[in-house]
């Protein structure tokens, strides 16, 4: 009884430490997400394969991806190679990165705000980097993804420009229904329960064919109150023979370990000499030989 005592203690810590992951996991504000006055905010949707394209105040090309890096190839932005770019601007010699890659939103009066920094070195200019906001406008009535549009760039000149503001009217910025805490919670405890019954019919199954010796269909798993106390007093048992063999074998590698003495092993010359002797059965046969 004591061993099903322990078997159910392990149970509920295990399923305890489990919800609670669970719970953490949807407790946290997941990327390019916001809850802002009840309301839930995902720009994910606006995430692509291909960047959007658009062009700045000059009429240079101006590519930007959302809450992912640029999929273009940048060239001579002057960052690390080993860094994610979310917007680029595309010069006569070079390209001019407007920032890297940012997932948290921000609410402001107009609609949501997403602020990218540490981009290229602004030209003339020790200590900055290129910057830039884009604000997702609320808009129903635009269909798709939308377009985003340069309407403001400092400096004005595009090979001085260094902060950009970038203007997104689309409907995903508009307030989105979202899943919430209770029907995610019973979708995970759904999906929990539906692995638990998995791992428990797979493990009556090999505990009826190769403990039990049942063939056919009496090997199949059948849940009874009897059988699931077999079944855990088995688990527990065989966890415990697991746990004390390995304790077994390191014990003996610790003793085996500690026993072994390098210097028993090594022969000086003069010992290896005095063996040699005495092990000579020349030697032996010479002294028996009588004196003629």
């Amino acid at each position: 009884m004591l061993y099903y005592a322990n078997g159910l203690s392990a149970l509920l810590w295990a399923i305890s430490i489990f919800l609670g992951f669970g719970l953490m996991a949807l407790a946290d504000e997941a990327p390019c997400t916001l809850h802002h006055e009840g309301n839930y905010y995902n720009l994910n949707p606006l995430k692509a394969s291909q960047d959007y394209e658009f062009e700045t105040l000059d009429g240079h090309t101006f590519y930007l991806n959302v809450c992912r890096r640029v999929t273009t190839e940048p060239w001579s932005t002057g960052v690390p190679d080993n860094v994610d770019i979310a917007g680029l601007v595309r010069d006569d010699h070079h390209d001019f990165a407007v920032g890297l890659v940012n997932t948290t939103l921000e609410m402001r009066d107009t609609g949501l705000m997403m602020h990218l920094s540490n981009g290229s070195p602004c030209p003339g200019e020790d200590n900055l980097y290129g910057s830039s906001s884009i604000l997702f406008l609320c808009d129903a009535t635009v269909y798709g993804a939308g377009k985003p549009a340069v309407i403001s760039q400092f400096p004005e000149d595009d090979n001085q420009a260094c902060q950009y503001t970038v203007e997104w009217r689309t409907h995903f910025a508009c307030a989105t229904g979202e899943r919430g805490l209770i029907s995610g919670l019973i979708v995970f405890l759904v999906i929990f329960v539906m692995i638990l019954l998995m791992l428990l019919i797979v493990s009556s199954t090999l505990y009826n064919r190769f403990i039990l010796r049942k063939r056919g269909f009496d090997q199949l798993a059948w849940l009874s109150k009897v059988h699931l106390l077999e079944l855990t007093d088995f688990c527990i048992e065989l966890f415990r023979s697991t746990v004390d063999n390995v304790r077994l074998t390191g014990n003996r590698w610790a003793e085996s370990t500690r026993n072994f003495n390098p210097a028993s092993h090594q022969w000086s010359s003069r010992d290896e000499e005095q063996a040699m002797m005495a092990a000579d059965p020349l030697e032996d046969h010479d002294q028996e030989l009588p004196n003629d």
